[in-house]
């Protein structure tokens, strides 16, 4: 293979306009006018697919190794996609890409001794077999995703995983969930060999300065903000565990004996308010600001979970009053 042409620096003369031409732009026709200040070309995913073509070229990179921040949900987005059309049995995996939880495959009840409908008992018997063989074909599916994972992974990436202390004995497991979370922290930059007193404080970081970019789509940002919450809790970071939030979960609910109980209420409170607070303000700002005068009344309509804050800002519908303002104001200054 031909290598590459070098493409000549902005200091390097090549031909007429090489820094021979007139004024202090070094070149003339094509320079700068206003100075020669050098240009950063912005950093692109590199050409790397992966060793798996049904992956359509959707790999796990490190933090420097691509502009695209969603690309790792893209990528296990497309492992989910991958497994689907497969693996045998894709319905046991699911968890595995939706939520990084060890797949599991429920046992059949036990059968009464005294049973002796010969009916029930064959039924019995038929889900025990399928029983053992989903659990035969998870061992399997979940070895063949590993491979695909660690296929799809640059080999910046790679160095990375290989030099973490339980590398090998995950890698002999074949942990799915765990080389998952690691790249995971890899790729949001928070590396497990890191000082941890930093990846936490950048996890935080971007937890919370994340806001919902003009063009996302709420499914996506929702991903990305999910991403960052597991990111932030895999090192250890806790959400709603402040003991003023604890507090506060007794006068919105009765069942707060528990503390167990207490702490997911105050969990899922923060994520659903953090979830809402960071949505597009031009987008969803009318909203926002009826929560606020909704509470100052004495109505508490935040939502109490982040499904029911997603589901807030999908069935928002911002007010139409706004336009035909604009077209009173821009008669009267046609007017005028």
């Amino acid at each position: 293979m031909a290598s590459p042409p070098i493409v000549p620096s902005s200091g390097t003369a090549s031909g007429r306009g090489g820094g021979r031409g007139r004024g202090r732009s070094g070149s003339r026709g094509c320079g700068n006018r206003h100075g020669s200040r050098a240009t950063t070309t912005p950093r692109v995913c590199s050409t790397f697919k992966g060793n798996t073509e049904e992956m359509n070229g959707h790999v796990f990179q490190c933090f420097n190794e691509c502009e695209d921040k969603k690309h790792f949900s893209k990528t296990v987005e497309a492992l989910g996609e991958y497994i689907a059309k497969k693996l045998k049995y894709p319905v046991d995996m699911v968890s595995l890409t939706k939520d990084f939880v060890r797949p599991e495959i429920p046992k059949p009840t036990e059968l009464k001794v005294s049973e002796t409908n010969r009916l029930v008992i064959a039924i019995w018997e038929k889900k025990v077999s399928a029983y053992c063989t989903c659990t035969d074909y998870l061992d399997s599916s979940l070895k063949t995703a590993y491979a695909v994972i660690w296929g799809q992974c640059s080999e910046a990436m790679k160095a990375k995983l290989t030099s973490l202390d339980d590398f090998e004995t995950k890698s002999h497991e074949s942990d799915c969930i765990w080389i998952l979370k690691e790249i995971k922290g890899i790729t949001y930059r928070f590396e497990g060999q890191r000082y941890i007193y930093l990846s936490l404080d950048n996890a935080r970081t971007s937890y919370y300065a994340y806001p919902q970019g003009a063009e996302d789509s709420i499914s996506s940002y929702i991903k990305q903000f999910r991403s960052l919450v597991e990111v932030l809790e895999h090192y250890g970071g806790a959400i709603g565990e402040d003991t003023g939030l604890l507090d506060a979960t007794t006068a919105v609910s009765s069942n707060t004996d528990d503390a167990t109980k207490r702490l997911k209420i105050a969990r899922d409170r923060t994520l659903a308010l953090a979830f809402l607070k960071r949505a597009n303000r031009r987008r969803f700002g009318t909203l926002w600001a009826n929560l606020e005068n909704q509470f100052s009344r004495g109505n508490d309509q935040y939502p109490i979970n982040l499904t029911a804050a997603y589901n807030l800002l999908v069935n928002f519908k911002p007010p139409e009053q706004e336009e035909p303002r604009r077209n009173a104001r821009s008669q009267e200054a046609a007017v005028k």
